[in-house]
């Protein structure tokens, strides 16, 4: 005796660009709103260097230079940056080129 389990077709993969623009727009937004947080305590940091602001939270050990901080920040923008890029449809190496043979409002989808 044979015995057959046939089960139904599953989900169909797609190839389709952009499946994952709306999350990515949501990452980019919040890790901006990160790096405004990064970057205040570097500059908070920076004024406490010279006395234009009051002591710093952390007065020793790795983050108590501000050099962290903004660092941190540059870098966390720059990603919100390119998750912002990646939504919108524009590809990257386009984007960072700079080239100016098509109008912004072309570019999107």
């Amino acid at each position: 005796m044979i015995v057959r389990i046939r089960f139904g077709r599953g989900p169909v993969v797609t190839r389709k660009k952009g499946k994952n623009a709306k999350i990515a727009l949501l990452g980019g937004s919040l890790l901006t709103l990160v790096a405004i947080c990064l970057a205040f305590m570097g500059f908070w940091r920076l004024l406490g260097d010279v006395d234009l602001a009051s002591e710093f939270i952390y007065t020793e050990g790795l983050f108590s230079h501000w050099q962290i901080w903004l660092g941190s920040a540059g870098a966390i923008q720059y990603a919100a940056w390119r998750l912002t890029q990646y939504s919108r449809g524009v590809p990257v190496d386009e984007a960072a080129a700079g080239s100016g043979t098509s109008s912004p409002a072309a570019l999107r989808p």
